[in-house]
Order: structure tokens, then C-alpha cells, then sequence
């Protein structure tokens, strides 16, 4: 019986012409989006998972706060996890990382080649990382990797960078052209789908800092080193504890480490137990490793489920649609017997055949999409079709495939079997009205659908483009930064800047801790206000003398720094218009006095310069300070010209590479790095821009097919037309309103909600770009000019046939 009914759906396949070619492109596209998204949740919803102790893993993080200062961080104090270690048994063991910034890393061959190369993720850790994470060991033996001083272990990745193909087992290693590293181990480079991302791992982080060793005899001195967090710390409990329990020991954690410095300052603290594998989307605290935001996960699989629903519209409209030519098939077939239940399972397997034949061409895009476009860049992750390997992708996408065809087919299953057998061998069946009412509605949502997306997309991208081109407040066009690797370099570095200023291209250099965009500091003071003195934490940027005129920073009231002066070394500093507002200085804020937290010389404000954003326009401008640094370290910044751009950076790295042989040249520009922090919002917008191009495609796919059937249909009725006087254009105006009609209702149905969901979404910026009632009409014009043109097309033809062949048999 399956058999038969298989030979049937395969002849009514090759029956009915271009019909069911158009039904599967359209399940092809819903069913390849479908096994894409999978892919995207599978990697985003199993993030750190690979570690196979995850769920014995938290990371501890605190949430500082004091009069006038609030730092809710991803880390805690170095010391910390061995205290607690010794002190609570159901904590058996830790792990804790701290990054080295920006390390050159070296290695001299036996034939005195020396390789450098920059890493970015080299943490100093513990030896517990090995035991207490999952990694796959390609060289080495994890028992001892990290049990001594001055060992590394390194990915596979590194390894090929310094050594090839040679073994790296026992080779050395330096890092800063400082301490030499004995390669311990080389291990598979850690899956993109895991929050703290390791290229290289050093042994014996020590217990405490220096500056907290050295005053261990005054205990305020030790409390106050829990109070100055600087290292990832991870918590490794034991099978079946209930890490929730561990919160009950919060409070005495605090009277034993915390209250000594936190009773000085007013402070307490709040602690957090983070559980490894939510890290990624929960964790949103400052200093943390990149975040993921699983708004954006679920945009992406609702989009790729209303992407299945229109190819499972299409196919739904279509089969209804034809019903009427299917009448004296199907009534021919209940004559010899065929019970509705037999129909039902007949047509229904039609459905099947075509989705199960979309499914190799859905393939055949996924592997396009993956391999051979530049899908993995844009996204930033790593999408593999590997069936073999990954039995959820390939029982995801069988599933999803079956989903789709019973979707598609289970109505046309219901509405065929029930069409009168009378009337169908009488040739007088027809739609009827609740059934072109429901293809209506189909067309409605489909549609509506598709106007929606392209409205969010068009408001996105309308966003992003207010980001990249708002003023910042300070010119970050133009700008080279550098960054300060050699203290030599720093040494010598009123020279250097005296230097590139010779350059024609170059007309203002100066240096600066703190980058806008890359990420400023912050620190505790003693500001004067109308009470006293009171504790305050505020922004800073430490640079050089010549800061201002280089980024363009406008001063409103006083002064900027002036050159070679040794007075304005001594705490003089500049603050932004947020400060002035937080302490409520009015117009007297120069002058107001200013101290380090530990500090005992006063310095004073001398200048109030124009809020600029130094962060994300996701964020409001918060308190910052400028002052000058007692060395010229962190980054070289150079104003450049435009004109002859590629020679002016020709002869920069030229003279760098004589004033710092002993460091690979690194530079960037200030405006791509600050757009950077936009990237996650960028590859959403291109994302929904892509989908939202499927949309369409798949709304105007299935109504190509229903036009062209449509005025296949209403031929001898467009003859009649035609004898009558009517124009070409006439009969497509004719035919084309109803479905103007339609096209109206989605807009009108899709505008309020994407109104809606693009407010949510825009919520996430302290600055917005404004909205205006074109942004959502043009989306809604250009969708019903692309329907209206390809019902028009569809209809053309039949509106431009000879009338006589039409009506001849009548």
C-alpha cells in the first residue's frame, strides 16, 4: 500500500509541472534556515558544556559599594579562593586566572631564528585548571603540566605559530623578552562556544600580591586587598552539592575578610555564585570577558521559525488553490473505493516526498552558506555541517523535515478528502469562500511576516548607522594608537613624540593610559564639596601633556595642562561636565580640591572639559578625570592627516621599528577600534537583513505560484474581459487588487508590533536615533511594489493571449 501510494505522489510530482518545483524551493529555504539556526542554538545554548565537571564549576564574583563608588566586577581578589579553600570543606578546589595584556611572546630556534608573535589570551593560573576544566591533551602529561614554576602549556594553534610541524614538548618560550617559559604541554585549542578563551597557560599564579604581602601585619592593609578584585576565580565544589547553600556563608566571608577596610569606607559587599555554563548570557558585570545577549539568540531562532512557517504557508495555499483541479481526481478516486482515511494518508505522503526532496537541495545551501560564504566572519562562530559527528544536527534535521511536511501537508490532507464526490465528477466544484478566506489569511500573515522584518531591518541598520556617525564629543577620526611594549621606549619618549610631529602627515602626538572604546580606568578619591571631603569613584585617563589637543577635547571653564609645567604633575586635573553634575559644583568646580584615596598632597581641579563619550553609546557619560601620568606608557596616540594616508603609516612603522626593534610593530586606528564595541549589534542587524531577504523571497515564491494559477484558472474569463473592451492593464489592475488589498492589512497588522519590538530593542542604547512614520512606510511600499510587479507578470501573459483561443470551446 505505501508503495502505491509512493508511485502516486511521485506521478503527481512530475505531473504537475513548475507547481511543485516552486513548493520545494520554498521548503528548501525554510528547511536550510531551519538547520542553520539549529546549528546557531546548538553552539550558543551549549556554551562551556564541553568542560565535563560544568556543573561542579561556579565562578565567584562580587558587587562593591562604598559612599560615592560602585563596582560590580566578574572578579575578586587574588587572595581570596586559597582562604576559602582552607577554610570550607565543601569547596575542594580553585582555579584562578590572570591575564597578561598584550604579551609579545618569542622563541629562538636551534638556528637562532627568532619568531614573535603577539597573543592575546595568555593567563598566569593555577595548576588545578587541568583537573578542574576539560581540555584534550595533544602533548604532555596534564598530571604535571603546571606543578612547577615557569611552565606554559599552549594550544595547538600556538604551537604551529612558533614551532610548525616540529614537537614543542621541552622548548622555551619568552614572554616581553623577560621570563623564559618551559613548554609543558600542547592541548586542542578550546571550542569558540566557551567564555574564557586560553591560547596559553603559565603556571604558580602566586597566593597574594606583593603590596599585600608586605603589610601583612596591619589588617586593615589586608582587608583592603579583598577590596581590589583583579583575577577570574572559579570554584570547583564537590558531586550533588547545592552551590545555593554555599550563599548562607557569605555574610561571615565578609566579617573575615571585608569588614576591616569596608567599616573605613562605609562598604559592603555582595557576592555571587555563577554557574559555569550560564556565564556566556547571564553574567553582565564590568571587566568581564566578552558577553553574549540571548535576546539576540532568540531573534534569530523566531525569525528562522516564521521563515518555516511561510514555506509551509506556500505549500498550504498552493495545494488548497488547486484544489479545483484536483476535484474529478479525487472523486474519481473515492468511486474505486479509496475511503477519505486512504486520501488523507495519500496526500499527505505527497507532502513528505516533496519535503524529504527539499531536503537534499536545503543541504546543498547549508553547505554553501557555511563553507562558502563568509557566514562564520560575520556571526563569529563556528557552524560545522557534520552529520556524523553531531547526532542532535542530523536528528534535528530529520525531525525538522517531517515537522515541515506534516505542517504543510495535514490541511491540504483534511481539505481534499472532503470535496463532494457529485460535484467533482460533475466538474462543478469550486473554492469555497471559507477556503479563500483562509488562503487570504495566509497571505495576510505571510506577508505580514515579511513587512515586519524588513521594518526592524531597516530601523536597525537606521541605528548602527547613528552610532557610527554620531559625535563623540572629541575627534577619534584620524587617530593611531601604539601601544608602549619597551620602558626604554617610554624612556625616551619626548623624543619620539618631538619626532613623528616632523612628519607631514603627523600634527599632534601624546600617550594615555586608558583608550575611549578600549577601556578606561577608574579610582577611588577625596573630592571637595560644600560638606567636606567626601570618597568618590570616578573615571580617569592618566596621559601626556599634549592629550587634549590631540583628541580634541574642548575645555568650557579654566584651563588644559600646560607644557613642562611640574605643578600640574602634582594631582591638577581636568573633569568632565558628568562629574561637575554628580558633585554638584555648579560653575565653581575649578579650584575644588582632590586627593587620592591614600593620598596626602592635595591636588586641585584646574579645568572643565565638554562630555565626550568615552564608552559605548549603549551607556550614559559617566564621571571621568584627566590628569597627567608620571610616565608616558599605555598607548602612543598620533593625529594623522588623510591626504597621502598610506605613506604618513609607511613612515611611522618605519620609525617605530628603529625606536623598538625589540617588538613586532602593532597599531590600530581609534574610530575602528570604538566602532568594534558595536560588532555584536552589527552582526544582528546583518543577520535579520539576510533573513529578513528570505522572507520575501519565500512570500513572493509562493505567490508567483498562486497568480500564475490564478489567471491559468480565470482564462476564459479574462477573454470575456478582453472582447469587452478591457485593456491589459485594466485586467491587472483587476486581478492585482485583491491582493493590494491583502498586502495593506499585513502592513497595517505589522507596523504596531514592529513598532513595539523595535523600542525593546533600541532600549538597550542611552542614545537612540529618531524614529519617523516613513521609516515604517517605505518598508510597506517597497513589499507591495515587488507583490504588485509579480502578480502583474504573472497575469500579463494571460491578459495578452489571444482572446478567440480562450473562448473557443464555448
Amino acid at each position: 500500500m505505501l508503495k502505491n501510494h509512493l508511485k502516486f505522489a511521485i506521478r503527481m510530482f512530475l505531473k504537475d509541472g513548475i507547481y511543485p518545483w516552486l513548493n520545494i524551493l520554498g521548503l528548501a529555504l525554510g528547511i536550510s534556515c531551519g538547520i542553520l539556526i539549529l546549528l546557531y542554538l546548538q553552539y550558543d545554548l551549549t556554551y562551556d558544556r564541553h568542560h565535563k565537571q560544568h556543573g561542579q564549576i561556579f565562578r565567584i564574583v562580587n558587587h562593591l559599594q562604598a559612599t560615592g563608588a560602585s563596582f560590580n566586577v566578574a572578579k575578586t581578589a587574588r587572595e581570596l579562593a586559597p582562604l576559602l579553600k582552607e577554610e570550607y570543606a565543601e569547596i575542594e578546589n580553585y582555579v584562578r586566572f590572570e591575564r597578561y595584556y598584550n604579551p609579545m611572546l618569542s622563541y629562538t630556534s636551534d638556528h637562532g631564528e627568532k619568531i614573535l608573535h603577539y597573543i592575546d589570551n595568555v593567563y598566569e593560573t593555577d595548576s588545578s585548571v587541568l583537573s578542574v576544566f576539560t581540555h584534550e591533551f595533544i602533548e604532555g602529561d596534564p598530571a604535571s603540566a603546571l606543578h612547577s614554576p615557569n611552565k606554559m602549556v599552549i594550544t595547538d594553534k600556538v604551537a604551529r605559530m612558533f614551532f610548525g610541524s616540529e614537537p614543542a614538548l621541552n622548548k622555551e618560550i619568552s614572554i616581553d623578552n623577560n621570563q623564559r617559559y618551559e613548554v609543558m604541554g600542547v592541548i586542542k585549542e578550546l571550542p569558540g562556544n566557551t567564555h574564557l578563551k586560553y591560547d596559553v597557560l603559565v603556571s604558580q599564579l602566586p597566593l597574594d600580591r606583593e603590596w599585600i604581602r608586605n603589610g601583612r601585619e596591619d589588617p586593615v592593609r589586608v582587608s583592603e586587598g579583598f577590596w581590589n578584585p583583579g583575577t577570574y576565580t572559579y570554584l570547583f565544589f564537590g558531586k550533588n552539592y547545592d552551590a545555593r547553600q554555599f550563599y548562607s556563608k557569605f555574610p561571615q566571608i565578609f566579617d573575615t575578610y571585608f569588614r576591616g577596610f569596608g567599616e573605613q569606607i562605609d562598604g559592603t559587599v555582595d557576592m555571587d555564585l555563577e554557574p559555569l555554563a550560564d556565564i556566556h548570557f547571564t553574567s553582565k558585570r564590568g571587566g568581564d570577558v566578552p558577553q553574549g545577549n540571548i535576546n539576540y539568540t532568540y531573534t534569530f531562532a523566531a525569525i528562522g521559525f516564521f521563515i518555516i512557517i511561510l514555506a509551509c504557508i506556500n505549500y498550504i495555499n498552493m495545494a488548497t488553490a488547486r484544489a479545483v483541479n484536483r476535484a474529478g481526481e479525487i472523486g474519481m478516486r473515492k468511486v474505486l473505493g479509496h475511503s477519505n482515511n486512504t486520501l488523507f494518508f495519500s496526500i499527505l505522503l505527497e507532502a513528505f516526498v516533496l519535503a524529504f526532496v527539499a531536503l537534499v537541495l536545503a543541504l546543498l545551501f547549508c553547505f554553501i552558506i557555511i563553507y562558502l560564504t563568509p557566514l562564520e566572519d560575520l556571526i563569529g562562530k563556528q557552524l560545522e555541517l557534520d552529520f556524523f559527528s553531531n547526532p542532535i544536527l542530523l536528528v534535528g534535521a530529520l525531525l525538522l523535515t517531517a515537522c515541515i511536511g506534516l505542517m504543510s501537508g495535514v490541511y491540504p490532507a483534511l481539505y481534499l478528502p472532503a470535496i463532494p464526490i457529485v460535484k467533482a465528477l460533475k466538474g462543478k466544484f469550486s473554492s469555497k469562500t471559507g477556503g479563500r478566506l483562509f488562503r487570504k489569511t495566509l497571505i495576510i500573515f505571510q506577508f505580514g511576516i515579511s513587512i515586519f522584518v524588513i521594518i526592524c531591518t531597516f530601523l536597525m541598520e537606521k541605528q548602527i548607522e547613528f552610532l557610527r556617525n554620531t559625535d563623540l564629543g572629541f575627534e577619534n577620526e584620524n587617530v593611531v594608537l601604539i601601544p608602549l611594549q619597551d620602558s626604554l621606549v617610554v624612556n625616551q619618549m619626548e623624543a619620539i613624540k618631538s619626532e613623528y610631529k616632523r612628519l607631514p602627515g603627523v600634527s599632534e602626538a601624546s600617550t594615555a593610559y586608558g583608550v575611549p572604546g578600549l577601556g578606561v580606568g577608574g579610582s577611588v578619591f577625596w573630592v571637595e564639596t560644600d560638606e567636606g571631603m567626601t570618597q568618590q569613584s570616578i573615571n580617569t585617563i592618566w596621559a601626556g601633556e599634549e592629550y587634549l589637543e590631540t583628541m580634541g577635547i574642548e575645555i568650557l571653564q579654566g584651563r588644559g595642562f600646560r607644557k613642562g609645567s611640574e605643578i600640574d604633575r602634582n594631582l591638577r586635573v581636568i573633569v568632565n561636565e558628568a562629574t561637575v553634575a554628580i558633585m554638584n559644583w555648579g560653575d565653581s568646580a575649578v579650584g575644588k580640591k582632590i586627593k587620592f584615596f591614600h593620598g596626602n598632597e592635595e591636588g586641585e581641579v584646574i579645568g572643565v572639559m565638554k562630555n565626550f563619550n568615552y564608552s559605548s553609546l549603549h551607556n550614559k557619560i559617566d564621571p571621568l578625570l584627566i590628569g597627567l601620568s608620571d610616565n608616558q606608557g599605555g598607548y602612543l596616540h598620533l593625529r594623522v592627516s588623510p591626504v597621502n594616508l598610506r605613506q604618513t603609516m609607511a613612515k611611522i612603522e618605519m620609525m617605530w621599528r628603529g625606536f623598538d626593534p625589540n617588538h613586532l610593530y602593532q597599531f590600530k586606528f581609534l574610530d575602528q577600534s570604538f566602532n568594534e564595541q558595536y560588532k555584536a549589534d552589527e552582526t544582528q542587524q546583518h543577520l535579520v537583513g539576510t533573513l529578513s531577504y528570505v522572507c520575501i523571497f519565500i512570500s513572493i515564491l509562493g505567490l508567483v505560484g498562486l497568480a500564475a494559477f490564478t489567471a491559468s484558472q480565470k482564462t476564459k474569463e479574462i477573454g470575456v474581459r478582453k472582447v469587452l473592451g478591457a485593456s491589459s492593464g485594466n485586467i491587472i489592475g483587476s486581478f492585482s487588487k485583491d491582493y493590494l488589498k491583502l498586502i495593506l492589512i499585513s502592513f497595517l497588522i505589522a507596523v504596531p508590533v514592529a513598532n513595539y519590538a523595535i523600542s525593546e530593542w533600541l532600549n538597550s542604547f542611552a542614545y537612540q536615533t529618531e524614529i519617523h512614520w516613513y521609516n515604517f512606510l517605505v518598508p510597506g511600499i517597497i513589499v507591495l511594489f515587488v507583490a504588485l510587479v509579480t502578480v502583474g507578470l504573472q497575469t500579463f501573459k494571460s491578459a495578452n493571449a489571444n482572446p478567440v483561443k480562450a473562448l473557443r470551446s464555448e
